[in-house]
């Protein structure tokens, strides 16, 4: 059993974090303990598949529990180059990684630093799957994204959303580029509560004192039936189960000169309708 940290909060809530990749396992509101507002698959690999930063354990740098209930319960995980990642990605950076859990929120940042001595270039995402009830006749719906243009990896094409609300009745593979920082998911409850996921992002680097706001990409992903079946790492019958809601950098490789930091930081929170 892989090692994991345990965050819990005085309002109730709870989220547990591998060692392993800084992955978040899951994510319990207080206005729901027994809800997991995260979904993880049965067969999931933690093999690399996902990035560069899932492929080792990493250090654990810091964590306390809030003491009040204003406060969040911290969690902060680092990693470095080494000789496995260099030959993935011949450059020199340190990796940091933060989890802040509230009562009903859940906040991630990843930070990379540029220790090398030229420029470096990367995709980043954080990969958000969202536990839904059933996917299936409208069971999740997810807004905020119409007039965004994207990429449509199923049928290999680009295209402008024009949908309000986008629900899920086949394959679905969209990269939407310089994506607004603001998406929801409403999701009906079947075994819990209907209710809202709102995912809020953004991304920036800082130089110093210098902090300069960049464009961030949105992911929405579900691989349905037929794809699902031909997972390895994902149970037949679990796209019903799940969306995956995914801000980043991935439409074009981010830019980060030497010496600088770059932060990709995101808001999970979840609210009854």
């Amino acid at each position: 059993e892989l090692e994991t940290v345990k965050l819990t909060h005085p309002y109730g809530s709870s989220a547990e974090v591998y060692h392993f990749g800084a992955h978040v396992k899951s994510f319990h509101p207080a206005m729901d303990p027994k809800l997991d507002v995260l979904f993880m698959s049965k067969k999931s690999f933690l093999d690399g598949r996902q990035g560069i930063r899932r492929i080792t354990n990493w250090t654990l740098a810091s964590h306390e529990n809030a003491k009040d209930k204003n406060s969040p319960s911290v969690a902060k995980f680092t990693m470095a180059a080494s000789d496995s990642t260099r030959k993935m990605w011949p450059v020199e950076f340190e990796l940091e990684y933060e989890v802040k859990l509230y009562g009903n929120q859940l906040e991630t940042a990843l930070r990379v630093h540029n220790t090398f001595k030229d420029p470096i270039e990367f995709h980043a995402l954080l990969h958000n799957y969202l536990w839904v009830d059933d996917a299936t006749n409208k069971g999740v719906q997810v807004s905020g994204l119409k007039g965004v243009e994207y990429y449509d990896k199923v049928a290999k094409v680009n295209a402008t959303e024009t949908r309000e609300y986008i629900n899920f009745a086949n394959q679905t593979d969209n990269v939407y580029s310089n994506a607004p920082n603001t998406l929801h998911a409403v999701i009906k409850g079947v075994n819990a509560v209907d209710r809202t996921v709102t995912v809020q992002k953004a991304g920036f680097i800082t130089n110093g004192n210098k902090k300069v706001e960049t464009k961030t990409d949105a992911v929405v992903w579900n691989p349905w039936a037929e794809r699902a079946k031909a997972m390895e790492d994902f149970a037949p019958e679990e796209y019903k189960n799940m969306v995956a809601v995914e801000p980043g950098r991935v439409s074009v490789k981010q830019a980060l000169p030497a010496g600088q930091t770059y932060t990709l930081q995101e808001t999970i929170s979840v609210t009854t309708l």
